[in-house]
């Protein structure tokens, strides 16, 4: 389905590529030939200057050299290069450590190299590279590699083989290549989910399918798609498509059968595979997706101990015109059965700031716009009831921490109601976790539904351009614990309600308050201070329609919902 001009946001906010098939491949003949893992310095204002690797024309084809600052021990880079003559034309391969990725790249540039790969200096894959202050005077592509593949490449570098790498776009470089790309697979609704939600047969399935792609210069005869979906190392579901033609260049949307179980609880893992024979970039032939069934919800995959959203980036808009406002989508059949205590998310500042005293709100919308799909002319951010708005002042001393935002009242939600779960920050330093190794845009594509609103100074959009998703984790529990299904408002009452704008308040309060009315949009429209026992609100000048007043006092917090006819 098309997507509506609403969704197009790079004008405003940061904008990331949408990834053709980056590769990192030595070509070489011998044992280091094959596709590495990696990740590379992408473009954006006030970070790197670099080529956006995407772009097939940027594609990059160079024999490795070691960057070396000293001797053959040093090739951190953190000063000028001591072997210009051999790095000039050739791809600089550096050590991570000491000094900024960039500082690092701007040494080899210097020197005249082509492009630069750096091997990550801790255990796991490669990280995420921020530009900092020398980001925009770098100007050739920046990749970095993992510790064990950096070691290998060292070693075999060391030991005298000419190794040659492609970095960039692989499309046509190779004749035989079909895969898959992490925009093009369709996800489960969600990659965490409360086991509530799916206790029943009937309750929840899984539709797995993708687009496969014939990166390649030549037709492939035969290529299939399997998914195969695990649990403590046993498959529970193992479907493949009938092998299918692929001319070079052409690319097929296929769907296998649902996964559905009676009930679903703890870890799987849903793996897709494109099969085919003699394929020559493997990498992309695979593309894994952790499912967690307990008591999160969250788009993202979720660490296994704490159960918290997994970030890859921070995200602020480029342009902050105000309040930036991240939220995740949530909707479900049977909702009613849980009700929502908290929001988990990544928060972080570049150093050397810190975190601490920094105010975070957390706020709770239905969302009533009269919509199906994103496509329908009722789709949009225009009817956002306002259920809750807490205040979080942070405490953490670092720069970069996951938050847990406990609500001052559980949220028990309703049966297919639209929610948005949000953190806002005013602050234009404050980032918000997002993941970049997953995307929903063949989802939104297939079902029309949106994942990661977000909005900028009150201004709604649908996401990021590039489709990051939101590391949003929501905690929940079953909602007949609550035994509520209203803000709890004891301590604080108002008569009449509804009203013509004044209402009349009891407040049980030992201390003074602060009372704050906000509209449906979240906008706050009337503050100011009261001593225990009674006080009047007046909103008689207000817009007909709901408002939620929340009373604020050291000890103790409470909200309440106004209706102004």
């Amino acid at each position: 389905m098309a997507m509506k001009p609403l969704f197009l946001i790079s004008t405003f906010l940061i904008a990331i590529p949408y990834r053709a098939q980056v590769a990192c491949d030595i070509l070489s003949a011998g044992p280091m030939q094959g596709s590495y893992a990696h990740t590379w310095a992408e473009p954006a204002s006030g970070s790197w200057d670099t080529p956006n690797m995407t772009y097939a024309s940027n594609r990059v084809i160079g024999d490795l050299v070691r960057a070396l600052s000293s001797g053959p021990a040093d090739s951190l880079c953190c000063a000028a290069l001591a072997n210009p003559a051999l790095v000039q034309g050739k791809v600089a391969v550096i050590h991570r450590g000491t000094c900024d990725y960039a500082l690092k790249a701007k040494h080899a540039q210097d020197a005249g190299a082509i492009a630069v790969v750096i091997i990550n200096n801790v255990q796991g894959p490669p990280v995420e590279m921020g530009g900092g202050p020398y980001g925009p005077q770098v100007h050739i592509p920046v990749f970095m590699i993992s510790a064990a593949d950096g070691d290998a490449w060292r070693e075999a570098l060391e030991a005298g083989a000419t190794l040659s790498v492609l970095l960039g776009n692989k499309d046509g470089y190779y004749a035989a290549d079909a895969g898959v790309r992490k925009q093009d697979v369709l996800m489960p609704k969600s990659l965490a989910l409360p086991s509530l939600l799916a206790s029943e047969p009937g309750d929840h399935l899984v539709s797995p399918g993708a687009m496969v792609h014939n990166f390649g210069s030549e037709a492939i005869a035969e290529v299939a798609l399997r998914a195969v979906v695990t649990q403590d190392g046993e498959s529970v579901y193992d479907e493949s498509t009938l092998p299918f033609p692929l001319a070079a260049g052409d690319s097929l949307m296929v769907v296998l059968p649902d996964w559905q179980q009676a009930s679903y609880s703890g870890r799987y893992q849903l793996t897709y595979q494109v099969v085919t024979p003699a394929d020559q970039h493997g990498l992309d032939n695979q593309f894994t997706l952790p499912l967690h069934y307990g008591d999160r919800y969250a788009l993202t995959p979720t660490e296994a101990a704490s159960g918290a959203p997994v970030s890859t980036i921070g995200m602020q808009p480029a342009q902050s015109n105000g309040a930036f406002e991240s939220c995740v989508h949530f909707r479900d059949a049977h909702a009613s059965r849980i009700a929502v205590t908290g929001i988990d998310r990544q928060v972080s500042v570049n150093e050397p700031l810190t975190l601490a005293g920094d105010a975070v709100l957390t706020r709770v919308y239905e969302w009533q716009d009269p919509f199906d799909g994103m496509d329908d002319p009722g789709f949009g951010f225009t009817q956002l009831t306002l259920l809750q708005e807490n205040e979080h002042v942070l405490t953490a001393e670092g720069n970069s921490a996951m938050v847990h935002f406990p609500l001052a009242d559980p949220v028990i939600l309703e049966d297919g109601a639209r929610y948005l779960f949000c953190t806002v920050t005013s602050n234009p330093t404050v980032f918000f976790g997002y993941h970049e190794h997953v995307s929903y845009a063949r989802n939104e594509e297939v079902f029309g539904q949106p994942t990661s609103p977000l909005s900028n100074g009150g201004d709604w959009f649908i996401g990021f351009a590039g489709g990051p998703v939101a590391s949003v984790g929501l905690r929940t529990v079953e909602a007949a614990t609550i035994g509520i299904d209203e803000p709890d408002a004891s301590g604080l009452s108002a008569f009449p309600n509804p009203s013509e704008g004044i209402f009349h308040l009891v407040i049980e309060s030992p201390e003074p308050v602060t009372l704050v009315a906000r509209d449906a949009l979240g906008r706050e429209v009337l503050r100011q201070r009261a001593s225990g026992g009674r006080a009047t609100v007046d909103l008689s000048d207000a817009a007909p329609g709901p408002y939620l007043l929340s009373m604020e006092g050291r000890s103790r917090a409470r909200s309440l919902r106004l209706m102004v006819d």
